[in-house]
């Protein structure tokens, strides 16, 4: 139990609360209905607010630092109106799978003590949010407010990890405090592992294959899980590929054979056994019927391991077992029960051979890409990854927010660090320029806390459609206001390229055999990113080389460990299909 007689109102209490669960951060916009929090915030002092322009942005941000930190991130937006800016960034962070606590104020018609007229009443913020929350309320009442802190948080925790979204009454909020005390819990939580007998069937599958290969979406959200799957993967000689939206399995580990498609079902070649590991497959794909398919996921309903997977997921109709666990449990307690026989370690040995054998292949290729593309002085995906690679130190974060030049850019960046990398599997646009920064306070909070500006900066590369879609302006003003190290490099093709596709797929193409770009068209005049950064006082570059584009990056790279942001602005021949 918790009391503090220097508390004077229940959105102290609330306030104070969140700082004694170990809360740092609010990540939120200014609101008439936040009125009272904001008051306790400043009260608090302990506490950190931090301010975005938009909610869409806000929320975003509490992403990245959720993400990041593997840990729940709070955010704070304004009444119904507030509620409704942030849906695109809640949908991110749904497919992300990412813990948070989002709070939003309400009024109440007739309850409001200042009598604005403006008071945005509405009771409805539940009806919008459900679908991409794990739990909601209206918090009613200062006697639950203890009952719903606790639950609130405990939920985004639980696997899968997701969002509680809790209403705050205005009216509540200002009510003095009578001295209810707050029970503050360390919460427990039990791992989800299958019965022995799926263990023994998982096993015997793994050891009987001849070429099992192992795919992997979402499961390096656990950062923990990566040096599991590692040894899961040697210890049995099993290929494996990724839809890198974390960084699940090392790209350089000789068992790693590249990336898979983010939309289409995965290449299976002559596998006999596939293991997908929270890797969704969209509806109406198919996968080769004479593929064993054992499908590991964390969701039984399977949203949020697939790109985009929305309200629908994925498809179960091609797998053979659908295994609800905990992967990482799961994974150490197959390893346990697997009785390797000498027969078993002599096929184990000639998978390896060959499967090494096809990565060095492979790391070859994506070298000689890379050359082949800097020889020539051609800005490309290649090229672009190649350099960032090359600048590259321990203790950075890169936030991936491109689409259509995502896999080669990857392709390029070694990353062996878990939790050192983050993207977008939602396909809602914008929300990786919010995700950075977040992520920045995550990675550097204790130096940040305490003045100590020594940092380990962040890296957000994006496409110029979505840095429009992401409130591009409003991180800026952020990462300035709070000097924050976040090195934004932009894609400027002065197109939604990523939408090309889809016109070639029409029914007539007429778009597409007319070359009709005014639909995806972001040229004529071409938006200067670095103009932008300017007008809020932060370093820009605007490069059309890889000379320059090197060297842009040094400066930033220097700039970032100090808290300083920067913006470069990759000048690129408009698309063109």
């Amino acid at each position: 139990m918790h009391q503090n007689s220097d508390i004077k109102t229940l959105a102290e209490l609330l306030v104070h609360s969140l700082k004694l669960y170990g809360h740092n951060f609010i990540f939120g916009t200014t609101g008439a209905g936040e009125a009272e929090i904001q008051d306790a915030i400043s009260k608090e002092g302990d506490i950190k607010w931090i301010q975005a322009l938009h909610e869409f942005t806000a929320v975003s941000s509490a992403e990245g630092y959720s993400l990041a930190k593997n840990k729940t991130g709070i955010a704070l937006v304004d009444r119904i109106v507030g509620t409704q800016n942030s849906i695109g960034a809640l949908y991110s962070a749904y497919i992300n799978m990412a813990p948070m606590l989002v709070f939003s104020s309400r009024d109440i018609a007739g309850t409001h003590l200042l009598k604005d007229p403006t008071a945005h009443y509405s009771s409805k913020h539940l009806q919008i949010v459900e679908p991409w929350v794990k739990w909601s309320n209206n918090s009613q009442t200062e006697k639950m407010l203890e009952e719903d802190l606790s639950k609130a948080l405990f939920i985004t925790q639980l696997e899968p990890k997701g969002i509680s979204f809790i209403t705050l009454r205005h009216d509540l909020m200002q009510r003095r405090y009578n001295g209810i005390k707050i029970r503050i819990k360390n919460f427990y939580y039990n791992y989800r592992v299958p019965d022995e007998k799926t263990i023994g069937i998982i096993s015997n599958k793994i050891l009987e294959a001849q070429h099992p290969e192992i795919f992997i979406s979402h499961a390096g959200r656990n950062p923990e899980y990566v040096e599991t799957m590692v040894k899961f993967a040697e210890m049995f000689g099993i290929k494996v590929r990724e839809r890198r939206y974390f960084m699940s399995f090392p790209l350089r580990h000789p068992l790693h054979l590249g990336f898979s498609p983010r939309m289409k079902p995965p290449e299976l070649g002559n596998d006999d056994l596939a293991l997908l590991f929270e890797f969704g497959i969209l509806p109406g794909n198919k996968l080769n019927e004479n593929v064993d398919v054992i499908d590991v996921s964390t969701d039984f309903v399977r949203r949020r391991d697939i790109y985009s997977g929305g309200d629908y997921g994925s498809s179960n109709l091609f797998n053979s077992m659908d295994i609800i666990c905990d992967l990482g449990p799961t994974l150490e307690v197959i390893m346990k029960h697997a009785k390797i026989q000498g027969s078993d370690m002599n096929l184990i040995k000639e998978r390896r051979a060959r499967i090494e054998d096809k990565h060095n292949k492979l790391m070859e290729e994506i070298k000689e890409s890379a050359n082949n593309d800097i020889k020539s002085g051609r800005i490309t995906a290649s090229s672009i990854g190649h350099i960032i690679n090359s600048n590259w130190e321990n203790g950075m974060t890169f936030i991936n927010g491109s689409i259509s030049l995502n896999t080669k850019i990857n392709l390029q960046m070694d990353l062996p660090e878990p939790g050192s990398y983050f993207s977008n599997p939602s396909g809602h646009l914008g929300s990786p320029v919010g995700m950075a920064y977040g992520a920045f306070l995550a990675k550097n909070e204790e130096n940040y806390l305490n003045g100590i500006r020594n940092y380990k900066p962040v890296i957000c590369i994006t496409g110029d459609g979505d840095a429009i879609f992401g409130n591009f302006t409003s991180a800026l003003w952020s990462v300035k206001h709070y000097n924050l190290g976040v090195v934004y490099i932009i894609l400027n093709n002065g197109s939604w390229a990523v939408e090309w596709p889809y016109f070639e797929n029409t029914i007539e193409r007429i778009v597409a055999e007319k070359h009709d770009h005014q639909f995806i068209d972001l040229d004529s005049p071409r938006i200067s990113y670095s103009k932008m950064a300017e007008a809020f006082s932060i370093s820009s570059y605007d490069v059309r080389t890889l000379e320059e584009f090197d060297s842009a990056l040094k400066n930033a790279i220097n700039g970032a460990r100090r808290g300083e942001p920067a913006v470069i602005d990759i000048i690129m021949d408009k698309f063109n299909p």
